[in-house]
């Protein structure tokens, strides 16, 4: 499955199991990034923060679970893209 199909296409409204999976990954690679350039939040690319609002990690996949993902996410970084690939 595809990062636009898992994104985008997969039912937020049932609580499907693969979407929260993937959304775990999303946040541990969003994690592993913002570690690893010293910062203590991340970015949310939620359809309400929108890439505007930075969160603690258990916030963005609140939210994430909560809003989903604002269209044509950017991820934060081509690193945290490639770290979430599934």
């Amino acid at each position: 499955m595809d990062r636009e199909e898992w994104m985008y296409k997969i039912s937020r409204a049932s609580n499907d199991l693969a979407f929260l999976g993937h959304v775990r990954k999303f946040v541990a690679a969003a994690k592993k990034h913002r570690v690893s350039l010293g910062r203590e939040r991340i970015i949310c690319p939620c359809n309400s923060c929108k890439n505007n609002l930075v969160q603690e990690d258990n916030v963005v996949q609140s939210h994430l679970i909560r809003h989903g993902f604002v269209k044509d996410t950017p991820s934060g970084s081509i690193t945290v893209k490639k770290q979430i690939q599934v």
